[in-house]
Parts: C-alpha cells; sequence; structure tokens
C-alpha cells in the first residue's frame, strides 16, 4: 500500500464530494465582493501571513474568494469551465484525490507565505490564481487528447493547450515578481506532486468520452 493510499484510507471519510460546486459559489461570492467593495477582500479575506498571526485564522480559508476574473462575462465563463473540469477529475480520480490535489495547492500558498513572513519580516499577499489555473493543467494530464475551442471557433486538444499555459507560466516565473515566482513554482509543484504521489503518471490517459 502506498503512502497516498493510506492517505486515503485514514482520510478519505471526510473528503467534500462535489467540490467544484462549493468553490465556484466562493468564486461568484468573491466577484460580487469585487464589485461591491473591491478593497474588502484585501482589508479583511486575503492571505497576509501579518493578520493571520494576530487572530485573522479566518482567512487561511476566505483567500479563496479570490475570483478567476473581474470581468463579468470571463468570470461566467471560467465559473463554468473550472465546473466541468473539476467535476470531470472527482469523477476519474475519486473524491479524495481530488479534495487532495485542491486543498494541498491551497495549503502550500498558506505555509509559504506564513513561512516567508516568519523568516524575513515580509508580508507577503499570495493569491490563489495559478492554483486555479493548474486545475486545467491537471486536466489537460489526465486527457490529453481533449479538444477545446480556442474563442469558441477554433478546436485544439488540450496536450496543446497545457504546452501553451506552462509557457506563458515560464515566461511569467522569469519575468514576474517574488510573489509571482512562489505562486506559479506551488501551482506547477503542486500538480507534479499529485502525479508523482497518486502514480498517476502522463502516460496514464483516460478517454473523455467515458466520462460525457
Amino acid at each position: 500500500m502506498t503512502f497516498f493510499q493510506k492517505l486515503e484510507r485514514k482520510f478519505g471519510k471526510y473528503a467534500v464530494p462535489n467540490l467544484m460546486k462549493y468553490i465556484c459559489v466562493m468564486y461568484v461570492v468573491g466577484f460580487l465582493i469585487q464589485v461591491v467593495n473591491p478593497l474588502f477582500y484585501y482589508y479583511y479575506l486575503d492571505l497576509d501571513p501579518e493578520a493571520i498571526l494576530h487572530g485573522h485564522i479566518w482567512r487561511i480559508v476566505t483567500f479563496l474568494f479570490y475570483p478567476p476574473s473581474t470581468s463579468l462575462i470571463w468570470m461566467l465563463i471560467a465559473v463554468f469551465v473550472y465546473y466541468s473540469l473539476g467535476t470531470t477529475l472527482e469523477r476519474v480520480w475519486g473524491v479524495f484525490q481530488y479534495n487532495f490535489f485542491f486543498f494541498s495547492g491551497a495549503l502550500m500558498l498558506v505555509l509559504a507565505s506564513l513561512l516567508i513572513y516568519i523568516f524575513t519580516g515580509y508580508p507577503m499577499q499570495l493569491y490563489p490564481i495559478y492554483m486555479s489555473f493548474s486545475i486545467f493543467l491537471a486536466y489537460a494530464i489526465t486527457f490529453p487528447d481533449a479538444t477545446f475551442l480556442l474563442y469558441f471557433l477554433i478546436p485544439i486538444k488540450a496536450s496543446w493547450l497545457a504546452v501553451f499555459e506552462v509557457v506563458l507560466y515560464v515566461f511569467q516565473f522569469i519575468t514576474g515578481g517574488v510573489a509571482t515566482k512562489v505562486m506559479i513554482g506551488l501551482a506547477l509543484l503542486n500538480v507534479a506532486l499529485f502525479f508523482f504521489l497518486t502514480t498517476r503518471r502522463p502516460k496514464h490517459i483516460f478517454n473523455i468520452n467515458d466520462y460525457r
């Protein structure tokens, strides 16, 4: 029995079924907060390590309310796409494994933010932007032959979109600031760690039509 199987056996009963439904609700609430009062998230909800260590424990969870977009059209598209990808991965991987993937990404951000503050004194705010994008990367590794319509017109395989995404990550990693480097590095590390622990190698290809 592998280490991950032992984890699933011990903690699997605590996994949240249909997790992406709740995550998308958080995205919508976060979007509404941005529309009504953009500063509210940054004052009371974001991943501020200094505030967390001074009692604002709820920020460990509420920083996930950060919406994928502040544009209504792109927000609706993002929620639809992420919900579709997330629920498909949950059906394929299982409830516990998808929970592990999502929450390990969130935990990495929390720990990184706290450790950076503890050792440097700098309250670096990290956001779950690339963690959300990593859901697509994990989907593309699982279903490389799945087809998406780029700009709703151009059919393109998930594997090629994933390559473009990784190239974009690398470019932003090189040109971005320290916080961007940390967020991108953790997002990619989370994907790599999950596939390593679950032995779901990229060669393990699924047929997306079997899950529709």
